[in-house]
């Protein structure tokens, strides 16, 4: 009975957004709708009606089909029972979640795991909030979906591979050493049960470890730093990473060395000891999946979420220094995409990129937060005057900008600026400051915005 009567509440052909406009409650105007439903263009955004044994789609966005694998049509199937593409865990969650939300009003979040058409698995990220602005007998959920699957198996992947060192490290040879302070003599053991164990001893060891350069040259100061400090006073199981040829003489390796050292009777520091392991793998791994999470695969450019939080950080220092921020905006980028599709739309993020990191030095920030939109951080700026003279440097060096593939046609960008603290307090106030002179630029530019010939 509940199911009839869902169906007779709302039989929709297409599930187009004109069609749901006609349910529109008097005071509810369309802009404001759109502005709510479309604040994040990178997302999925969908309404959902909470049927008492099934959860029915009112409405899905293009990106909402893209990240799920599957055209309009063929999504049809699960239209009038969502929860059905999803596994039951997932499906179950759901329902829970969104009954609580309708009781209570509180926005919910679901990590949920369903199916693509082409039958792989896909991780999405569900924040929905009930809404009142949509005729219905039954609760009403206005969703933003993300697609968090390379996370999850990044996440996954991660976990196995600091499983699999774990055991490595248990079963594997490793280097213990001794450092006798007073001769200045270091002794290492390779063991591990090997015919060929043997000792090596350095005498002269402060000279001859730096002439030989044993630790690489970028860590050499933190790891000097935490000997001298250890040969002063007596410490106990003390962790340090660095890259040294201790395990192998011929190339650099990540190391973790875990040392003490020992006192005599006088309270004298006269030995180092401790154990060095291989942990070049698991470093590298790690740093892989850093890239794999924070770097846009596009442009190798920061992602927004890495951005949001170094800003974030930034913002949550609490100095009285003032950091400049552009954002720049390309202008008419779908309609590049659509015409010469998106091979040349990236090539146009990536020729885009390069000019402008040509044009700054370190230790600006340039990273990409959207399909077409970038934000410059620029430090250690004197005043306003010179980060200006930053960006105009930048627009001067995207003149004339012609990507192969696009015919003659000038790509042409917007530019936006804020200063914190004077513009805003927080990442969004600051980019929505940013955002509003990219408006005004585009409104007051003469002929057409975007694309010329």
């Amino acid at each position: 009975m509940a199911e009839n009567k869902c169906a007779a509440r709302l039989e929709p052909s297409s599930r187009d957004m004109s069609e749901l406009k006609n349910r529109f409650k008097p005071g509810y105007d369309w802009e404001t709708i759109c502005s709510t439903m479309l604040e994040h263009l990178m997302c999925g955004v969908a309404i959902y009606e909470l049927c008492p044994d099934r959860v029915r789609s009112l409405y899905f966005n293009k990106k909402y089909y893209e990240m799920v694998g599957y055209t309009k049509e063929q999504y049809e199937q699960y239209a009038d029972s969502v929860t059905s593409s999803l596994y039951g865990d997932s499906a179950e969650m759901i329902f829970e979640k969104a009954g609580r939300s309708a009781k209570t009003g509180e926005t919910f979040y679901a990590e949920c795991k369903g199916r693509r058409y082409d039958g792989s698995d896909i991780w999405v990220l569900v924040k929905a909030k009930l809404v009142d602005f949509i005729e219905s007998e039954h609760p009403v959920f206005l969703a933003i979906v993300q697609d968090m699957t390379n996370r999850k198996l990044a996440e996954y992947e991660n976990a196995v591979n600091l499983e699999r060192y774990r055991i490595l490290e248990a079963t594997s040879n490793a280097v213990t050493f001794e450092y006798d302070i007073p001769d200045d003599i270091m002794t290492f053991s390779y063991s591990g049960g090997r015919a060929d164990s043997a000792n090596r001893s350095i005498s002269n060891y402060a000279e001859v470890s730096k002439r030989t350069k044993i630790v690489y040259p970028d860590d050499a100061a933190k790891f000097y730093a935490a000997l001298k400090k250890a040969s002063k006073k007596p410490v106990s199981c003390m962790t340090l990473d660095y890259r040294s040829t201790i395990i192998d003489q011929n190339s650099y390796r990540w190391v973790r060395t875990c040392y003490s050292s020992v006192a005599d009777a006088s309270g004298k520091v006269i030995k180092v000891l401790g154990r060095t392991q291989d942990i070049d793998n698991e470093k590298r791994e790690q740093q892989r999946m850093i890239q794999l999470v924070e770097l846009d695969s596009t442009t190798g450019l920061l992602n927004k979420l890495a951005t949001t939080n170094h800003i974030q950080r930034l913002i949550s220092e609490k100095t009285n220094a003032k950091s400049f921020f552009a954002m720049l905006d390309i202008d008419d980028f779908k309609a590049f995409n659509d015409t010469y599709g998106h091979t040349v739309g990236d090539r146009i993020l990536q020729v885009f990129t390069e000019r402008v990191r040509k044009r700054m030095d370190f230790p600006h920030l340039f990273a990409r937060i959207g399909g077409d939109e970038f934000i410059l951080i620029a430090y250690g700026q004197e005043n306003e005057e010179k980060a200006d003279k930053l960006f105009n440097g930048i627009r001067v060096a995207l003149q004339d900008l012609v990507v192969e593939g696009a015919g003659d046609v000038r790509i042409s960008f917007s530019m936006g600026k804020a200063v914190y603290p004077r513009d805003g307090n927080n990442i969004d106030e600051l980019i929505a400051h940013a955002d509003g002179d990219i408006y005004t630029e585009k409104r007051t530019r003469s002929g057409k915005i975007g694309a010329t010939a």
